[in-house]
């Protein structure tokens, strides 16, 4: 009888051990967290927002000195860049911000 129930002891506690649950690696966790964002309008003149409010930039030359002036706030924001390639400033703005080593940087390019 002690036999019997130190087996099943091993047994049930051997099951136990194997058909423990482990979490689903492949889940994405949800980002809850609020980003500031860099918002970018990049036609013939450049229209610029950082959280939420207005900047004074509307040459290429003016982005630049802003985004050199003020690199260490802007690095770690949330840009979107809006525009159409080839066209205006697009594609400088996008130069700038490769140059910069901006992390979260996505293009909006609009269908027309």
């Amino acid at each position: 009888m002690k036999q019997f129930i130190l087996c099943l002891a091993f047994g049930v506690g051997g099951i136990n051990i194997c058909l423990a649950q482990h979490t689903d690696t492949t889940r994405h966790t949800i980002d809850n967290t609020v980003h500031i964002y860099f918002i970018i309008s990049a036609g013939d003149q450049i229209n610029a927002y950082y959280n939420d409010k207005p900047l004074e930039v509307e040459t290429i030359a003016q982005f630049n000195d802003y985004v050199q002036a003020n690199v260490k706030k802007l690095k770690d924001s949330w840009v979107v860049v809006t525009g159409k390639p080839k066209t205006g400033t697009f594609d400088e703005v996008l130069k700038t911000l490769n140059h910069y080593r901006f992390k979260h940087v996505s293009k909006n390019i609009p269908a027309n």
